[in-house]
């Protein structure tokens, strides 16, 4: 788990609720990845699991495809971390401070 930045966030277009960002995550390296949060957007510090992490409740992330885009990783919600909620204060996907480093390891 890693925290990313998001380049990019458009609507995708076979989706009324799915967004596809390039999302950096360390060493200039970007990553696409679908994501279905309300609250995505540009110029967010997010936590990404990247391909070949495991979820806590066991799920591993794998690249794939979301209605018919390439997504590699997952950009993640508190919940999904077994994390509390309040913790970000709001649903949907963890949007970190905007002094986190893009590429450093997220611990939870």
């Amino acid at each position: 788990f890693v925290i990313g930045y998001v380049k990019e966030c458009v609507p995708h277009e076979d989706s009324d609720h799915l967004s596809v960002t390039q999302t950096e995550v360390d060493n200039g390296e970007v990553l696409q990845i679908v994501c279905g949060a309300p609250n995505i957007a540009q110029g967010q510090k997010v936590v990404v699991a990247k391909p070949g992490a495991v979820m806590p409740d066991g799920l591993v992330i794998w690249p794939g495809e979301l209605r018919g885009v390439t997504s590699n990783g997952m950009i993640t919600s508190a919940r999904e971390l077994g994390l509390d909620q309040s913790a970000d204060g709001h649903r949907g996907i963890m949007v970190l401070e905007d002094d986190a480093e893009v590429g450093s390891a997220f611990t939870f």
